[in-house]
């Protein structure tokens, strides 16, 4: 009687052993999924989501023109580039956009200018975008028959956009393309400043 008291004994702790690192390896893994999720929500948490418009107003006695960025997400977007595209080709500047995008009727600069108010804003590599602010790099404030001009020439425009988010993720938007695409990273583009 005193050996099945002790192989019932040694049984009994090789099962309780066994089902200790039964039990330690399913704990680990219930952790490592839980760390796995806890990084894809912290990730989440700080995706942005930039939206690129161009939008225009003609009222009776004036008008007004703009490109604009807004970051929808709900972290900070760094802007890594910014272009401007007429009619597929680039141009630097954003006089020399408004005057060829228009046939050279609208300029916002020099001796020709003929546009109330300009506002310019960079919009240069670094630049940080928060949560559900804007930045508008062009507004122009002008007489309703330049702004006219400025919403057909708006059909021609091609404004893109490279950023990441604080995890280093990075996406190019556009006001041609509905969703930001995500890309590996954000090749070097020009940025347009004037």
């Amino acid at each position: 009687m005193k050996i099945k008291l002790e192989v019932l004994v040694s049984i009994t702790a090789m099962v309780t052993a066994v089902a200790a690192v039964v039990v330690a390896i399913l704990q680990t893994q219930v952790m490592r999924e839980e760390a796995m999720m806890e990084r894809e929500h912290q990730r989440l948490s700080v995706m942005p989501a930039v939206l690129v418009y161009t939008g225009s107003h003609i009222g009776d006695t004036e008008g007004s023109f703009s490109v604009g960025l807004v970051n929808q997400g709900i972290g900070p977007a760094v802007l890594e580039g910014f272009s401007v595209e007429v009619e597929g080709s680039s141009a630097r500047g954003w006089q020399e956009i408004i005057a060829s995008g228009t046939d050279d009727q609208v300029h916002i600069a020099g001796d020709k200018r003929n546009v109330d108010g300009v506002t310019l804003s960079a919009a240069t590599a670094g630049t940080f975008i928060p949560a559900g602010e804007s930045l508008v790099p062009i507004k122009l404030d002008t007489m309703p028959e330049n702004a006219a001009l400025l919403r057909k020439f708006s059909e021609n425009l091609v404004v893109s956009v490279c950023y990441c988010s604080l995890y280093k993720e990075c996406w190019m938007a556009s006001n041609r393309r509905a969703r930001p695409l995500q890309v590996k990273m954000c090749s070097s583009q020009k940025t347009t400043e004037d």
